[in-house]
């Protein structure tokens, strides 16, 4: 070893100041453009007092397109701003002095607290390979509960905190020092992927676990060593009960938190199994589409806090997620986390062109799941609410899919829904099985590795021939949707044809649009391409009799669209997104499940400008004129007031009211457990939603905190020990011409 460049060790207690930006503290000495390549991480942590005593070795190369500043140059590190630095070792230059800034806010994010600060180390003689080690120590504690919101799944207000309830570590907790970027945003993001290894003392009867590959090379310690490159690294953990499985090359775990009673446990045991039966099989299903499995380790947590966060060899969810029972395996929980090890954990996001990662993981699981299954009709409804919920978005909000994640770009919903069903039309643009294909050359090619929009439409051209230029062009790079109403379907004889007029909105689409034709006793689907409005198109007619009676628009939703309001399938969204809101309330004192209710169909409507509010009670001077326009919140005995029933009776509401409870078609729900949520377009306004909410007991509503969960027109609620979906309608209106006009 150079002499020059022998380790310089600088304690910090007597001679670190608080500075401004890295700017002002830096002086005249010039960034050094480095990026880590290696992490070797060492923590012990205390949960009763909160605290981390740590050291970092890191790794850094200098980037080779960058020059190298002549004279005094600077390397700053950020960490958690409740961390201090003790001391700092340098390899392969020379350290000068050190100098930290004043705490940060996440870019973007004005409304959290500053979270971490910059550790800038004053640095000559750099080689191009250098190592820095940094010791560490402090307090991580976060008010937890400050994050929770009724109803959400996600607290990400919670990033570094450890205790005796639980530890989440997160990168963005900056729980380990991590090196500075100037301009990070124009970085190739393969400059963030290092390699990891993480050492942490064990802790009794508290159970650790990092997003990296377990080692059992240390009976006295933890450790973890990274699969692949990664950007990052989360540990967390709490006090445990564990269950393991061995599928195939992958050994799944299950941590739940520690049952107080053995009655607790075996009912934990049970939740646990059926976690492990469900991810061995998710692995073995997405294997054959995706590709390997990335990890040979995969573990789900029961997390102290609400979250459903996915990271590499793991997934955290909320104890509400863990324990709802069947509902827990619905398309969209553990299936789509599981599938984040390839999109995402394994192949990472250039997020320089947008997050496609949670468009993709949605099809695959939140849509694709219901074909693996062979239910189509599950399928067939998952594509038709993505139309649903993008037709109620409002223009300034319908932006590209592929801006997700960019500053000012799409939204979550927009990302899940639109981006989903723009992947089914890809898969319908090649074909399935070349979809697949491109999926698998993703994971060889990328896993470890970053990629963007562009990688993927490469993957999708190689695999299938087809150019893909126009379709993102359309549907990845442009906003919106097309708006297709079929206007009049002819019939001729003479020539056995049919001649369909198809209109759109303003802006035209090229889109490959289905029509099922109906010859009463069969069916026969085609489809059409059209890129002009109004789009007159010739169907043949097959022989036989008898002959076509009508046609209709893209029954089984494939061509993602936007509805009109009319069209849309009513649900509490539809209610919810009225300008003018009426609220019938029963006479007496309002019940706290339907306070609740009111009070989440309120806020939409203040937050609007225009927005109006009108509270009215079911007594004798409420009036048909009352209810005459608008959306509208029914709730509890208030169903049974003339005006509403009146009201009802001219809707697509089954529901019958009687003085033991209520019936649908029939069927008779008189016990004091059932409860019913409906929504159905108002008859005058059909624009807006009428909604009712009503159980023949307070007991029957213990789900009232959680209705915009459900995505149905009518759904019967009974609750025992738990609350149970019994019943469910949805009510469509279809798009059908009649072979002699429009019906």
């Amino acid at each position: 070893m150079n002499e020059q460049h022998r380790p310089s060790d600088l304690r910090l207690a007597a001679m670190l100041c608080v500075g401004g930006a890295v700017a002002a503290l830096t002086g005249c000495a010039q960034p050094l453009h480095v990026r880590a390549t290696d992490y070797q991480l060492s923590v012990h942590l205390d949960p009763a007092n909160h605290t981390l005593v740590g050291r970092a070795d890191i790794t850094l190369h200098r980037l080779e397109d960058r020059p190298v500043p002549e004279g005094e140059v600077w390397v700053g590190f950020d960490l958690n701003r409740d961390l201090e630095v003790s001391a700092v070792r340098v390899e392969g230059a020379n350290l000068v002095r050190t100098r930290r800034t004043k705490p940060k806010r996440v870019p973007g994010h004005s409304d959290r607290p500053a979270i971490h600060r910059t550790h800038v180390l004053h640095l000559s003689d750099p080689t191009d390979e250098m190592r820095v080690s940094l010791d560490y120590h402090g307090k991580l504690e976060q008010d937890v509960a400050s994050g929770e919101k009724a109803g959400e799944i996600h607290n990400f207000v919670v990033s570094a905190h450890t205790g005796e309830e639980g530890t989440y570590l997160s990168p963005s907790g900056h729980w380990y020092p991590t090196p500075v970027f100037e301009d990070e945003d124009q970085i190739d993001p393969d400059l963030f992927l290092a390699t990891w290894r993480l050492e942490a003392d064990r802790i009794d009867d508290y159970e650790l676990i990092a997003s990296a590959r377990r080692s059992e090379e240390d009976g006295e310690r933890h450790v973890w060593m990274s699969p692949h490159p990664l950007t990052g690294v989360t540990l967390t953990g709490g006090p445990h009960d564990v269950w393991t499985k061995r599928s195939g090359d992958v050994d799944i775990r299950v941590h739940m938190q520690r049952a107080e009673d053995a009655e607790k446990r075996a009912a934990n045991e049970v939740i646990a199994g059926n976690y492990l039966d469900h991810a061995a099989r998710y692995i073995e299903v997405y294997e054959e589409l995706l590709g390997p499995f990335p990890y040979d380790q995969y573990t789900i947590i029961e997390n102290f806090f609400s979250s459903g966060f996915a990271f590499p060899t793991m997934t955290l969810f909320g104890p509400v997620v863990m324990h709802m029972g069947d509902n827990s395996f619905r398309h969209g929980y553990l299936d789509h986390e599981l599938v984040h090890s390839w999109w995402g954990c394994g192949v990472e996001v250039d997020t320089r062109d947008g997050n496609w990662c949670e468009a993709l993981t949605s099809y695959c699981t939140n849509y694709y799941g219901f074909v693996v299954e062979g239910d189509e009709t599950g399928a067939r409804k998952k594509r038709r609410d993505q139309s649903n919920f993008l037709s109620r978005v409002k223009p300034e909000h319908d932006k590209p899919v592929g801006t997700y994640g960019l500053k000012d770009g799409a939204g979550r919903g927009i990302a899940y829904s639109k981006g989903a069903a723009v992947f089914h039309m890809i898969a319908r643009e090649i074909g399935q099985e070349n979809f697949w294909a491109a999926c698998r050359a993703l994971t060889r090619e990328y896993m470890g590795r970053h990629a963007n929009w562009d990688d993927l439409k490469r993957l999708f051209e190689e695999a299938s021939g087809r150019n893909l230029d126009a379709f993102y062009a359309q549907w990845v790079r442009g906003a919106g949707a097309p708006t297709l109403t079929l206007r009049e379907a002819h019939h001729d004889p003479t020539t056995a044809t049919i001649t369909a007029t198809i209109d759109q909105g303003d802006t035209p689409f090229t889109v490959d649009v289905p029509l099922r034709i109906d010859y009463g006793d069969r069916r026969e689907d085609i489809v059409v391409s059209i890129s002009e409005a109004p789009a007159i198109v010739a169907l043949p007619v097959s022989p036989g009799s008898p002959g076509p009676q009508a046609v209709e628009l893209d029954p089984d939703y494939h061509v993602f669209r936007k509805l009109k309001r009319s069209e849309i399938m009513p649900t509490t969204a539809t209610t919810k997104s009225a300008k003018k809101l009426t609220i019938v309330k029963p006479e007496g004192d309002l019940l706290d499940a339907y306070k609740t209710v009111a009070e989440s169909f309120e806020k939409p409507v203040k937050k609007k400008d225009d927005g109006q509010l009108v509270t009215l009670a079911a007594d004798g001077d409420l009036s048909p004129e009352a209810l005459a326009s608008g959306g509208i919140l029914i709730l509890g005995d208030s169903v049974r007031h003339p005006a509403v029933t009146a009201l009802l009776a001219r809707t697509a509401s089954p529901v019958v009211w009687t003085d033991e409870g209520f019936s649908i078609d029939g069927q008779a729900f008189n016990g004091d457990n059932y409860a019913v949520l409906a929504t159905v377009h108002h008859p005058d306004t059909p624009d807006d939603g009428i909604t009712i909410y009503a159980g023949n007991s307070e007991a029957a509503l213990g789900n009232a905190a959680i209705l915009g969960f459900y995505a149905n027109s009518l759904l019967v609620f009974e609750t025992d020990d738990r609350t149970e979906v019994v019943l469910r309608y949805d009510f469509e209106s279809k798009q059908r011409a009649s072979i002699l006009g429009t019906d």
